[in-house]
């Protein structure tokens, strides 16, 4: 057996992990909720997150296993810890490493191991997320993408201070589920409802916004919001992630995620190309399990009035002026992750006092009747157009128009229509 190294950088990563202030604190369900999806999605007995201290690596959430720690030098992870890829090791009983590795040897007679390292603020590695098993198998392309997708998502938890009231609202709906005996039908809600308390809560001010969001399945990949940069300007986004189910979601919430807290580094969030930018290389398709997404983002100036805006490969904005027929605002470039360093660039447009302007995602004017006709653009148009007369509730107006006309009341793709109204 070959003990767990200690890395060059041991006094700078144990402050790393030190600073997370996780170390023996109690189980909680963000993390909880991380290795039972890992367990369930690859379909193996053993998931946990582990924080590798000094002489010791300590679970902050586990499945399949008794022990709260053991042991660095007999870790796996305390490899996994030392490269920033991750470890995979089909049969560890054919690894010079670990054939006489007492977990191996022993209980939980680990075989198959995957790790994925989990780095602190500043960049050290201080953990993994693992998936294990007691036979020898490996990881194909798709298993690979999800659980670097749960490994992003680790990590993120492992930084987040603010998440008390998701906390909350999670175990909450985790209650809700626990008689439902399908462990993956619960888990599928309990996201899907997260991903539901992520949309924001309307404005009413200066700029007042409304919105309507009916999903197709129970997690779809399309994503909004708007938040105040500083006093003056407010970005406003609309996203969609292709595909849906599980992958989609996690890529969405993830994009999100970058979005509303601004953790894209070296990003300036008020100029919507250079957004744009970051984000493709932030989040390229392959490694995504070869997903791509579009997006419009832009940025309005409360004091000058006029909102810059980009888009990657998502349709066109729509303008509603008082007087003036509909503008649409294009801007177009390419999809986010599908062609690095792509270039996206900027359009501007000034305001007047009363413009309305919507976001929305192609399942809004793609949408299909029960005879199999599509809606189109213009006619969305128009039906927006046509709800510009009521005083409120405009955005659900067009959803029950599109409803009516489809002859359904679930949409084939989901369907995202967010108004901004500038007074």
């Amino acid at each position: 057996m070959q003990p767990a190294p200690i890395s060059g950088n041991e006094a700078a990563r144990l402050a790393d992990l030190r600073g997370l202030q996780l170390l023996d604190t109690p189980p909680e369900e963000r993390f909880d909720r991380i290795t039972r999806l890992a367990a369930q999605m690859l379909e193996v007995p053993i998931a946990y997150i582990a924080l590798i201290d000094d002489d010791r690596q300590w679970f902050k959430s586990k499945c399949g296993l008794t022990t709260d720690e053991t042991g660095r030098e007999i870790s796996f992870c305390g490899h996994a810890i030392l490269d920033d890829k991750p470890l995979i090791i089909p049969d560890a009983r054919e690894d010079d490493r670990f054939h006489d590795n007492p977990l191996v040897t022993g209980e939980p007679h680990v075989v198959f191991y995957a790790g994925f390292p989990l780095q602190g603020r500043h960049g050290h590695n201080v953990g993994t997320l693992c998936v294990a098993d007691s036979l020898p198998r490996d990881l194909d392309e798709k298993q690979r993408a999800t659980l670097t997708d749960l490994a992003s998502l680790a990590e993120r938890e492992l930084h987040l201070m603010e998440a008390i009231d998701a906390q909350q609202a999670l175990l909450t709906t985790q209650r809700e589920l626990i008689q439902n005996q399908n462990k993956l039908t619960q888990e599928v809600n309990a996201a899907a409802d997260y991903v539901q308390s992520l949309l924001p809560q309307p404005l009413h001010d200066e700029i007042c916004t409304d919105w309507a969001f009916v999903s197709s399945s129970r997690l779809g990949g399309d994503m909004f919001g708007y938040h105040w940069l500083d006093t003056e300007k407010l970005a406003i986004y609309l996203f969609d992630v292709c595909g849906h189910g599980v992958g989609a979601s996690l890529l969405s919430v993830s994009v999100f995620d970058a979005l509303r807290r601004q953790s894209l580094p070296n990003t300036d969030f008020q100029r919507p190309g250079h957004v744009l930018a970051e984000l493709n290389e932030a989040f390229p398709m392959e490694r995504h399990g070869g997903r791509f997404f579009t997006i419009w983002y832009g940025v309005y100036n409360l004091a000058k009035r006029q909102l810059r805006y980009a888009n990657g490969g998502h349709p066109p904005a729509l303008m509603f002026r008082a007087g003036k027929p509909p503008r649409m605002l294009q801007e177009s470039s390419m999809m986010i992750g599908a062609v690095p360093d792509a270039a996206f660039g900027e359009s501007t447009a000034q305001i007047d006092p009363g413009t309305r302007l919507y976001l929305f995602s192609d399942g809004s004017f793609e949408a299909e009747s029960i005879s199999g006709e599509h809606l189109g653009m213009d006619d969305f148009v128009k039906m927006v157009a046509s709800a510009q007369d009521r005083q409120r509730g405009r955005a659900a107006a067009v959803w029950d128009s599109v409803r009516k006309w489809q002859g359904r009341d679930e949409p084939l793709d989901d369907f995202s229509l967010l108004e901004v109204e500038f007074r």
